[in-house]
C-alpha cells in the first residue's frame, strides 16, 4: 500500500553514471544486489507468482544485474564477488531471450497483454548485454543486445513494445489496447536504446535505425510529458493512475540523468524535473497524493502481484 518494497527501493541518480560513457546505470539500483529471496541451485532469484510457483522474473535478475554492475564500479572494480554475480545474470539474460530476442514476461505471471514483452525488460536488458559485452569483449554479449532490439522496436500489433503517434514513438512497458503508457518504463527503454549506440555505434548496420527511433522517442517523450502531470504530482501512467511517492522520485530522478544525457531536450525535461520537484517539496501535496493513491489501489487492486 505504501509503495515500499524490494520493488520499491530508492533510486536516485546512479553514483557512477557518466554521460556519454558506457559505465554506471542511469539510476542507483545498488538496492537490487540485496536478494533475500528465492534462488536456484545456481543463486539465481526466484520470484513466485500468485499461485505460488516459482519464475526467473525477467525485470529481478536484470535489474540486480545492473546493481551489481555499479558495486563493482564503486569498488574500484576489485569487488570480485560483485563481477562475477554480474557475468552470471549476463549470462542468464542471454540464455533466457526467445528466438526473436524478447523476455516473454507477462505471460509469466498470467497478465493477458497486447504483446507479451515489455519495453522496459527489453531494453533492461541491452543495458545488461552491451555492459557484459564492454568488459568480456564476447561478441555474442553484444549480438544479443543487437536480437533484443527486435521486439522492443517492433509494434505493439506484431508482439512488440512500440506505438507510433503524432509525436514520435512510444516505448509501452505493458502494451495494451487502449494504450497506457507508463512514464518509467518508457524511459527505462530509452536507456537501452542510447546503451546500444554507446557500444555498437560504429559497427553494426543498426545503428542508423536505433539513433533514428531513439530521437523519435525523445521528442514524444517530451511532448507526451503533459500528460504525467496531475496538477499538484506526477501519473504513474496516461490512464490517471497517481504515482506513489517513491515513483515520483524515480521519475525526477530519471529525467536528471535524462537531463545530462541529452543536452539537445536539457531545458524542457529540465523544466519538469523542477515542477516535480516543487510538488513533491509540499507537504500538502505529498499527503493529498498518498491519500489518493490508497483510494486507488484499493478500489482498483494491481493486477500483478509478485514475492
Amino acid at each position: 500500500m505504501a509503495g515500499r518494497s524490494y520493488w520499491h527501493a530508492e533510486q536516485g541518480l546512479g553514483r557512477q553514471f557518466a554521460p556519454g560513457q558506457l559505465l554506471g546505470y542511469y539510476n542507483d539500483l545498488t538496492a537490487k544486489a540485496h536478494w533475500t529471496g528465492p534462488v536456484d541451485g545456481d543463486g539465481l532469484p526466484l520470484n513466485q507468482d500468485v499461485q505460488g510457483r516459482f519464475i526467473y522474473f525477467p525485470t529481478t535478475l536484470l535489474q540486480k544485474a545492473l546493481g551489481h554492475w555499479d558495486r563493482w564500479l564503486e569498488s574500484g572494480r576489485t569487488y570480485e564477488a560483485d563481477r562475477a554475480a554480474f557475468l552470471k545474470l549476463a549470462g542468464w539474460a542471454l540464455r533466457a531471450q526467445d528466438e526473436n530476442g524478447g523476455y516473454p514476461i507477462w505471460p509469466l505471471v498470467g497478465l493477458k497483454a497486447a504483446s507479451p514483452h515489455s519495453a522496459m525488460s527489453q531494453g533492461e536488458g541491452i543495458s545488461v548485454l552491451v555492459r557484459a559485452y564492454h568488459l568480456t569483449q564476447r561478441e555474442e554479449y553484444l549480438e544479443g543486445a543487437r536480437r533484443a532490439l527486435g521486439p522492443l522496436l517492433a509494434a505493439v500489433q506484431q508482439g512488440g513494445t512500440c506505438r507510433v503517434c503524432p509525436e514520435g514513438l512510444v516505448l509501452e512497458e505493458a502494451p495494451q489496447e487502449p494504450h497506457n503508457t507508463i512514464l518509467n518504463g518508457w524511459i527505462f527503454a530509452l536507456y537501452g536504446l542510447y546503451d546500444y549506440l554507446l557500444a555498437a555505434k560504429a559497427r553494426t548496420q543498426d545503428a542508423c535505425r536505433v539513433e533514428a527511433a531513439l530521437q523519435a522517442s525523445l521528442r514524444a517523450l517530451v511532448a507526451c510529458l503533459p500528460q504525467f502531470n496531475a496538477g499538484f504530482w506526477s501519473y504513474y501512467d496516461t490512464s490517471g493512475n497517481l504515482a506513489s511517492p517513491f515513483y515520483h522520485q524515480l521519475h525526477i530522478a530519471q529525467f536528471k540523468a535524462l537531463e545530462l544525457t541529452f543536452p539537445e531536450h536539457a531545458e524542457s525535461l529540465r523544466w519538469w524535473r523542477q515542477l516535480f520537484e516543487h510538488q513533491a517539496a509540499s507537504r500538502l501535496n505529498c499527503t493529498k497524493a498518498v491519500a489518493l493513491k490508497v483510494y486507488q489501489k484499493l478500489r482498483r487492486p494491481p493486477e500483478v502481484v509478485l514475492r
